[in-house]
């Protein structure tokens, strides 16, 4: 029996090690003008974002990428990124302005 249970635990652990990596996520908090204030988590591969305004969670799509700027969105809210700078609209009115990567 411990036998059996050795080579059990010796076989899960190289099925594990076999397992590819994901990027990890990259969550980035942003400090805008007013004191205002949001949150972005990346999904890996730029694929989409979640960002946290005022207790609400938005699921974003990747729309563009052009190497300097990113736009995310979904129906209402529409993030840009460049670099470490961020701005959000929302049904195309500014939401949140001049907003800087806290981290």
């Amino acid at each position: 029996m411990k036998k059996l249970l050795v080579i059990l635990a010796a076989s899960v652990l190289a099925a594990c090690s076999t397992v590819p990596q994901r990027e990890p996520l990259q969550i980035v908090d942003y400090v805008c003008e007013g004191g205002k204030g949001f949150a972005v988590t990346y999904l890996p591969g730029q694929e989409g974002a979640l960002i946290d305004i005022e207790g609400n969670r938005f699921a974003l799509r990747a729309e563009t990428d052009d190497g300097t700027e990113q736009r995310f969105a979904c129906d209402v809210l529409t993030l840009w990124r460049r670099a470490e700078l961020a701005r959000v609209d929302m049904q195309d009115q500014h939401l949140y302005e001049n907003c800087r990567a806290r981290n």
